[in-house]
């Protein structure tokens, strides 16, 4: 058979063979790989797999082509320079290739070769079970999606790291995990809709603080000492922000292995009996459950033991360690927002009393409240407001009576830059209205500073005090709804007339889904006629020929027939 290209005279019955050694090259030549291995010591040596199977070539692609998913395809000069397989068009392995080709996992894609665009080259590339997950966000979309659970084995190859955003996933409580004791897997659900609760007690992170950089840089040996400080004093605040400071004891409301935020970052109170070791790895009756939440404490024999991080009134002890950018910031955010509230609460200045309870008793507190904060702070700022003029009227020797705040306000155009209170009133001067303006909206912006959000630390569903309380008294209940109601009654919760329960709403026969009016519709056959003509002059006849006129104008005839 000539060359396509009339090129017969490249074949090898057409050149003379010069020496052994030009034969032997030629016969190299034409077995060798299109891929050509390079003796040169810079370049790493190409594997040799000469005695694999193409089952094991195929799976050393695999896992080749999945280290590497985040770089899409590749092409197999790539493949070949890595593991020593060829899988260029006519090479030596295109028995894998083929093999590729027809395996759901691979990924195949026809390229232009960059050399001669003429042609094209076959990339491979890894071919995950959902595709469509590449980050955090999707992952958490996809197994929202899955309204029947997914299999965490299904996805662990969506994407590098894709178990660790697992694991926080699952210790945040934004999905759930059941696990298959059968197929040793877990099976994830999507959560639905959350209820997060505030727990008692501001929480507070002591770190050291980091060194300042010399400025001469310069001095090498300066510089030396404050890396090595620095790295020093990073050590400790690492480990240091694995326990939280708190002044309300959180063990009330909290068990060991259950889910926790602080500084909007999730963990998980430490339940760990092994230094050194990640919650995962710790004993089974050490490790936190797949749920959020636990109906009762972990096992005796921790305690026996010794949990490797306190948990007592002034501790909570995490899984993990706060993140510099995110947890640490903002609970050092939200002890600058807390003394601010604190400063304008107390009277700062001198230019308004104090103010103390009702909003101020809320917001100052360390009690957790469900209020809403936006409410709390403009109840503040009126608080604030109601305080202006107070100061400057109450002197050593003033009466005991209150006045209205407003009577010691400078109003523009009233006396003079130093008009002071009334006659015999010792203190400063009254403050104008703009001073106030700008007192309350100070006093407004601070108690909506959204870094409070961060002062307490948040769960999953109810405390655990609440929790045992209802389980307690769950069977001093009435079952029955009369016997809830003269309890309800006899304890006060409800007024004497009220009823237990608003009459269900009763559905109309004759309106439809949105409320309107049905529309009856009559349908007459086409080529319909009657049968029963023998009954024509009689009384039947008649009533069958006006429910007949009847029906052919829309209106509504008998009963159906029942």
């Amino acid at each position: 058979m000539s060359n396509v290209y009339g090129l017969d005279f490249l074949r090898s019955e057409h050149n003379l063979p010069s020496s052994e050694g030009d034969a032997a090259a030629t016969t190299t030549t034409s077995a060798t790989p299109a891929f050509r291995r390079s003796s040169s010591s810079s370049i790493a040596v190409i594997p040799d797999v000469s005695h694999k199977s193409d089952l094991e070539k195929q799976s050393d692609v695999l896992i080749f082509l999945r280290q590497h998913r985040s770089s899409g395809c590749l092409p197999p000069s790539v493949i070949y320079k890595s593991l020593g397989i060829d899988l260029s068009d006519g090479g030596v392995d295109s028995a894998v290739a083929n093999m590729l080709a027809n395996n759901p996992k691979v990924n195949v894609e026809e390229v232009p070769d960059p050399e001669n665009p003429s042609l094209s080259i076959m990339h491979y590339g890894y071919r995950a079970k959902f595709s469509t997950v590449r980050d955090r966000a999707t992952l958490l979309a996809q197994i929202n999606r899955c309204k029947h659970g997914v299999k965490w084995s299904d996805l662990t190859d969506a994407y590098d790291d894709v178990e660790k955003d697992l694991k926080k996933l699952l210790a945040g409580g934004e999905i759930l995990g059941v696990n298959n004791p059968e197929e040793r897997d877990k099976v994830l659900f999507p959560r639905g809709d959350h209820f997060l609760v505030e727990l008692d007690g501001c929480v507070t992170v002591d770190l050291p603080e980091l060194p300042v950089e010399p400025e001469d840089k310069n001095d090498l040996a300066r510089m030396e000492a404050y890396k090595q400080e620095l790295l020093r004093l990073k050590h400790v605040r690492q480990a240091t922000s694995h326990l939280i400071k708190t002044d309300i004891d959180h063990r009330t409301q909290i068990r060991r292995g259950e889910a926790v935020r602080v500084g909007n970052e999730w963990f998980r109170v430490s339940s760990a009996v092994r230094e050194g070791v990640s919650l995962d790895n710790q004993p089974p009756r050490a490790q936190a459950p797949p749920s959020v939440v636990s109906m009762k404490d972990l096992s005796k024999k921790n305690e026996v033991d010794g949990y490797v991080r306190r948990f007592d009134q002034n501790t909570l002890p995490l899984d993990g360690s706060l993140s510099e950018e995110v947890g640490t910031a903002n609970l050092q955010s939200a002890k600058k927002a807390r003394e601010r509230l604190h400063a304008i609460a107390g009277g700062e200045g001198g230019t308004h009393r104090g103010v103390s309870g009702g909003a101020s008793a809320t917001l100052l507190s360390s009690v957790a409240s469900e209020k809403n904060s936006s409410m709390l702070a403009g109840v503040f700022a009126k608080s604030i407001a109601a305080s202006f003029g107070m100061a400057a009227s109450r002197g050593p020797g003033a009466a005991g009576g209150r006045k209205r705040p407003t009577a010691m306000i400078k109003r523009p155009g009233e006396g003079g830059p130093g008009r002071r209170g009334p006659p015999g009133a010792k203190g400063k001067a009254a403050p104008d209205a703009d001073s106030v303006k700008r007192a309350v909206e100070d006093a407004k912006q601070a108690a909506s500073d959204p870094s409070l959000s961060y002062s307490h630390a948040v769960r999953h569903g109810c405390t655990k005090d609440v929790r045992d309380m209802y389980l307690e008294t769950l069977d001093l209940v009435p079952t029955s709804e009369v016997d809830l109601h003269k309890v309800l009654l006899e304890k006060k919760l409800i007024e004497p007339g009220e009823k237990m329960s608003r009459p269900r709403m009763k559905r109309k026969a004759n309106l439809d889904n949105d409320g309107k009016p049905k529309k009856r519709r009559y349908y007459e056959r086409k080529n319909m006629r009657r049968t029963n003509t023998h009954l024509d002059g009689t009384d039947i006849g008649a009533m069958l020929a006006e429910a007949a006129e009847r029906q052919s104008q829309g209106k509504e005839v008998g009963d159906g027939g029942m």
